[in-house]
């Protein structure tokens, strides 16, 4: 019987310290979207429910490395298996 796992170990990533590299890569993309948002985040059922009449359009110049953390969220969000 294998030995006890250690607190490094991360199921998904294979260890602590890569699970915490994608962590950061995230939050630092997050920081990015929420500063121009500025409020606090809203309850994700209104906001899909809101009209779009009152909504600012704006425009994101996002690098290539942002862009692609930004799809892994979205197909980690939609279960996707091939991330």
């Amino acid at each position: 019987m294998p030995g006890p796992v250690s607190d490094s170990y991360d199921p998904v990533w294979g260890t602590g310290s890569n699970a915490q590299e994608v962590l950061d890569a995230i939050s630092e993309v997050r920081e990015i979207v929420a500063n121009d948002i500025g409020s606090p985040p809203e309850y994700i059922l209104d906001v899909i429910r809101q009209k779009d009449d009152h909504d600012v359009q704006r425009d994101y110049l996002f690098t290539e490395r942002e862009l692609r953390i930004i799809r892994f969220c979205l197909s980690v969000a939609l279960g996707e298996e091939d991330i």
